[in-house]
């Protein structure tokens, strides 16, 4: 039987009650996805609100705003690099090791490993009053965290996006630190322990996770109210427009020209 969004609308998030009921797990994860992102916005309204200030307020000033994951959270810092729709400002700060197409048991071994920060960092040349998002799920890999208290000691002003309910049980590395104890502000995606957010009946894990959707939400969110408040003051968002779209090209270049010279990605 498929049930109506009515009654699905009443089905808490992850509650093993819907195991007995014949839903398919399509609509358990869509229902338990529509009310995470509710949740994660409606509930951190006034810190999204914030950090949008200090996103439109480094862009007046023609700085940038590096983005950082280790493992599927390098996916958040491609999401918000040279997309239309995104900010052509965004540097994405990619080490290959770090990515899961290279050896992915090296990359969780090397978040994992200290002293890289600065190797990482000093690639891209970061300037005081620039922004840092660093995103981790678990919140407690070592890298993350030090990359948050290295670009701090460089003063930039640095976000996390992590799971607190994960890293307030995962262990903590070292450093002795959470990424969310780490930054200025800290976002909570909302997620479970160990990401995957559904449990199924007869089987003993979870599946489906819920990080990449809910920061790629968050970040869009950002963005959203970042070109609003540029807007509202009178200057133009630096948005990067789909190739698809007459005019584009021409749009676009002046945006390459303008940050090549500062984005190595680029």
């Amino acid at each position: 039987m498929h049930l109506g969004r009515g009654l699905l609308a009443k089905i808490p998030i992850a509650d093993t009650k819907l195991m007995t009921l014949s839903v398919s797990a399509l609509d358990q994860y869509l229902q338990a996805l529509i009310e995470l992102q509710r949740r994660v916005v409606e509930g951190q309204y006034a810190i999204l609100m914030e950090i949008a200030q200090r996103m439109a307020e480094t862009t007046r000033r023609e700085q940038r705003i590096f983005l950082f994951g280790t493992g599927h959270s390098h996916l958040l810092a491609e999401e918000g690099f040279y997309r239309a729709g995104g900010l052509a400002n965004v540097v994405p700060i990619l080490t290959e090791h770090l990515m899961l197409h290279h050896l992915p048991a090296l990359g969780s071994r090397l978040e994992r490993t200290p002293d890289l920060a600065d190797m990482i960092l000093d690639r891209y040349v970061p300037e005081p009053g620039e922004i840092l998002f660093v995103f981790s799920n678990s919140g407690v890999n070592r890298l993350p965290v030090e990359m948050a208290m290295r670009s701090r000691d460089k003063e930039l002003f640095v976000v996390g996006v992590s799971s607190f309910a994960y890293a307030r049980q995962a262990p903590l590395s070292d450093l002795g630190l959470r990424l969310d104890q780490s930054v200025d502000l800290a976002l909570d995606n909302g997620g479970v322990p160990g990401d995957a957010l559904l449990k199924l009946k007869d089987f003993s894990w979870r599946v489906a996770p819920s990080s990449t959707v809910i920061g790629a939400l968050l970040w869009n969110c950002l963005v959203s109210e970042t070109a609003r408040l540029l807007i509202e003051s009178g200057i133009t968002p630096p948005i990067f427009v789909s190739l698809n779209v007459a005019g584009a090209a021409e749009h676009n270049q002046a945006l390459l020209d303008k940050w090549r010279p500062r984005n190595i990605h680029l």
